[in-house]
């Protein structure tokens, strides 16, 4: 009976000297990795991100500072709210200079996040006794016991919290949050704490960042099929250890993580050699997403894609690739090394995308698609249309290319297909096509920028995929897709001074390659002229001006042109080098804006702009512009030309005018001559402007009249009969017979609604069938005001006005208050909104003489007024982050800057 007795005590004396011997290799090789509890999303290490220059104001961080980064420079924040205030600045820059800190985000709540730093102290036994008795005429202590830990509140006199933080071993640990301390703690009291994550210690490694596959799926736009296979492309967590490139303006994060379930992606490119981007000279400069696929194999690459393809659980497209099986290899077999994928994105207007393919024999590659596309049922008929040169043919048949290449390429209700150089071009409308060729041809692409190009060539690296995004054009896009608690931890404006994301893979048997860069192509504003109206050129005349300048190209460019037109008829021509050309005579001012059209079909874009008389087309030559007149029918609204393309019915026609009884004249380039087109019911003009809507190879025309009838034109009537759509025209007399409109009714893609408002400031939504779904009546004050929607200058968004004869209340497109303007002089002044890229949204306000520009928030553009007989014409340059001005005074024409913040 006595062995197992002894037996117990000898298991029981073993487990002791086990746990004691656990409890001093602990105390011994404790690293702060195993502190960290398990639920982190991610984890940020860095001996740089809280360096000395961190917290010096007048020592800023020379070039890109890895505390820009937006997710860094939260976490630094949140460290810097509890030891800065604990601490005075010369301390803290002292205790936290070159100490390998960590961060851990965690959820607080089901819609907060915050972070908890993890800080290794040795012999800063002082420092820790002044966070524990910070001064007392600024802050105090609180502290209590949890979990055996004690854990202390920094809060300030008025018992605002700063933070918590609690000592353990040889680490603090805080928090802005009580709960995440108290998760620590919890987790620092279990028996035996996981090892957690542990980082390589390279002296090239200014920041190393784990990412957990969970928050993965969150951030990549999963509200889309694209982006949900895009997540797939994906590894299942990450790694990165962040280094400066050999760009001063990008930081660049490499991982190498294990395959896990990629295997089906992985296998798409076995045996394809990685490579970079070769076709920057198609890649749009004002772009919003780049994807590009790089294949050195593209048979192999097909057979892997069809294997994939066939794998999934959708019929209908099982059902497609069976009906194209042979015609499959040859597709594969006729593509060369890049698939780009551009999208050109906006926060109200649907997405534009085109597709990239470069061939081995460009004509063989186009021939296959389009008998893929017949196999599925395209409909034959259709006929090409002529663009700068280019043969575009419709293909109606829906999601053409993602058959093809997998749902990576969605978006393609219809397919237009056209060739240049040795590349397919697919774009999924006409008019997405068109404004693709047009930058082709203006060569606002890649390779004609230096700092793009740099990108192109030295920062984006050799890979099989890689995914590009520019913020500044998007990136209201992206974080509108984040969940309300990322959203909430980073704030309105986490890109600021982030402007382009970059994903790129490589993907191997066992392990795939990441590369992350972020960073920023634009110059940052030189501080020195930031906001300072400078006088660029001044032209002066020897008679009087009569109407706005006409600028025709981008005035960055010494090719760019403007016209003037002077009291004795003539039409000028002026360069940028201050030549004044006289070319012709009109009949009288130009009166509406001017638009870019191939009325010619020579490959080149001519110029549309009305007088009170006439219809003038002008064309370009070296330093020459030739004008053509087409006579103008009587009744026609000189205020505004708009473009028109997309129909199949009316491929002829190339513009639209309003007429004063609110039909619609085309401009035929056949006949060349004004027909009346589209017809309303009753006699009353339209409130301007119209809007054009291009859908599924047919042309949509919305119109609001002033008696309250909204029109909605297609031509699939044909040229027998362009009518209205079902349900239209809609008599909108919410008041009965004292409902007014002042402004049009605008569609919205991406919302799939219209929207408008009547003059008493009842704000409308429409669906597609002209039914209110939704009102809102607007405040008004006592001074009353009559409110108008007011779209921008390219019909992609709208604020909403609230003016009486000397004040403008701007709105924002739900009705909020954005600022007001006031003493303005009645009957002399004209309001223009600009929606320029880059996130850039100026209101030009002309009142008597002079024009001032605002952002949407009120602020003012410019130091000081804008001398302007007539309004001004604004262009914004992303490159030099410059805003061009071109104004006139009685004699003279004038070129002004305005470097942006």
């Amino acid at each position: 009976m006595k062995r197992p007795v002894w037996w117990l005590l000898g298991s029981a004396v073993l487990a002791l000297l086990g746990w004691v011997g656990y409890q001093y290799w602990a105390n011994t090789q404790q690293s702060i990795a195993r502190y960290v509890p398990d639920d982190a999303l991610l984890i940020i290490e860095s001996r740089e991100l809280q360096s000395g220059a961190a917290f010096n104001p007048t020592n800023p961080v020379q070039g890109l500072s890895i505390r820009q980064l937006p997710l860094f420079t939260t976490a630094a924040n949140r460290l810097q709210r509890v030891i800065a205030s604990g601490l005075d600045s010369t301390n803290a820059a002292r205790f936290l200079n070159r100490k390998n800190i960590r961060y851990s985000l965690h959820l607080v709540t089901r819609d907060a996040l915050d972070f908890v730093f993890y800080i290794p102290v040795t012999d800063n036994q002082q420092v820790i006794e002044q966070l524990q008795q910070p001064d007392p005429n600024r802050f105090r202590v609180l502290s209590r016991q949890y979990e055996g830990q004690t854990i202390y509140n920094l809060r300030d006199l008025t018992n605002q919290s700063y933070g918590f933080f609690l000592l353990y071993k040889q680490c603090l640990i805080g928090s802005p949050s009580g709960v995440l301390a108290e998760n620590v703690a919890r987790h620092l009291h279990q028996t035996v704490p996981a090892a957690g994550i542990s980082f390589p210690d390279s002296p090239e490694n200014l920041a190393t960042l784990y990412v957990r596959a969970e928050t993965l799926d969150q951030l990549v736009a999963a509200k889309s099929s694209a982006g949900s296979l895009l997540r797939l492309f994906l590894p299942q967590a990450m790694t990165l250890q962040f280094r400066r490139s050999a760009s001063p303006s990008h930081w660049i994060g490499f991982a190498s993580d294990a395959v896990g379930n990629r295997q089906a992606i992985s296998s798409l490119f076995t045996g394809q050699t990685p490579h970079r981007i070769r076709s920057g000279n198609l890649i749009p400069a004002r772009i919003a997403t780049l994807y590009h696929i790089g294949l050195s194999n593209t048979t192999r690459f097909g057979e892997a894609l069809v294997r994939l393809i066939n794998d999934t659980d959708n019929d209908g497209l099982k059902e497609r690739m069976e009906r194209s099986s042979d015609l499959l290899p040859d597709f594969y077999a006729a593509l060369s090394g890049d698939l780009l994928l551009c999208r050109y994105e906006a926060t109200n207007a649907l997405t534009n995308q085109i597709i990239v393919l470069e061939s081995t024999d460009v004509r063989t590659l186009s021939q296959i698609v389009q008998k893929v596309a017949y196999r599925f049922g395209a409909n034959r008929a259709g006929a090409p249309r002529t663009f700068l040169g280019h043969q575009l043919l419709p293909l109606s048949v829906s999601e053409l290319p993602a058959t093809l290449l997998s749902n990576l390429f969605t978006g393609f209700p219809q397919t237009w297909i056209t060739q240049h150089d040795k590349y397919v071009i697919l774009g999924n409308s006409e008019a997405a096509l068109q404004t693709y060729l047009t930058q082709l041809n203006s060569k606002t692409v890649w390779t004609t920028d230096k700092r793009l190009t740099q990108l192109l060539n030295q920062t984006l690296r050799p890979a099989h995929l890689t995914t590009f995004t520019q913020l500044n054009r998007s990136g209201m896009t992206v974080t509108r897709q984040w969940p309300a608690s990322w959203q909430s931890l980073l704030g309105t404006a986490p890109f600021g001074q982030i402007e382009n994301l970059a994903y790129q893979a490589t993907y191997g048997a066992d392990h795939i390659l990441s590369t992350v860069i972020l960073g920023r192509t634009t110059r940052q504003a030189d501080t020195t002229i930031l906001n300072k109206l400078l006088l660029r050129k001044r032209i002066p005349f020897n008679a009087s001006l009569i109407a706005t300048p006409v600028v025709v190209g981008r005035l960055s460019d010494p090719t760019a042109q403007i016209w003037a037109q002077n009291s004795a008829r003539q039409f000028v021509l002026l360069t940028t080098a201050k030549d004044k050309i006289v070319q012709d005579t009109t009949d009288g001012p130009i009166r509406s804006n001017v638009i870019g059209v191939d009325w010619r079909n020579n490959g080149r874009l001519q110029y549309l702009f009305l007088t009170d008389r006439s219809l003038y087309i002008a064309d370009l030559g070296n330093r020459t512009v030739q004008l053509q007149r087409i006579d103008r029918p009587q009744g026609l609204e000189t205020s505004l030309i708009t473009r028109f393309s997309g129909s199949s019915q009316l491929p002829d026609v190339v513009a639209l005018i309003a007429h004063k009884d609110g039909s619609i004249y085309g401009l035929d380039r056949r006949q060349q001559k004004l027909n009346r087109l589209f017809t309303s019911r009753k006699s009353a003009p339209l409130l301007l402007p119209f809007q054009v809507i291009n859908q599924n190879q047919s042309a949509i025309v919305l119109g609001l009249q002033t008696d309250r009838w909204l029109n909605r034109w297609t031509d699939q009537g044909g040229k027998a009969g362009l009518l209205q759509t079902p349900h239209f025209p809609v008599l909108l007399d919410l008041q009965g017979d004292s409902t007014q409109f002042a402004g049009p009714a605008l569609w919205l893609p991406a919302e799939d609604r219209i929207a408008t408002i009547t003059t008493s400031g009842v704000l409308l939504s429409l669906n597609q069938n002209g039914l209110v779904t939704k009102r809102k009546q607007l405040y008004r004050p006592l001074r009353g005001g009559q409110f108008r929607l007011f779209p921008d200058a390219e019909q992609t968004g709208y604020v909403l006005l609230r003016t009486t004869d000397t004040d403008v209340a701007i709105l924002n497109d739900q009705g909020n208050r954005q600022f007001e303007l006031r003493n303005l002089r009645p009957e002399e002044t004209h309001l223009q909104y600009h929606r320029l890229g880059n996130g850039v949204e100026v209101l030009a306000v002309k009142s008597g003489n002079f024009t001032t520009l605002y952002t949407m928030s009120g602020q003012r553009i410019g130091d000081r007024p804008i001398p302007s007989l007539f309004p001004v014409t604004l262009q914004y340059d992303a490159q030099l982050n410059e805003l061009y001005v071109v104004s006139s005074i009685q004699k003279a024409v004038q070129l002004f800057t305005i470097r942006l913040q």
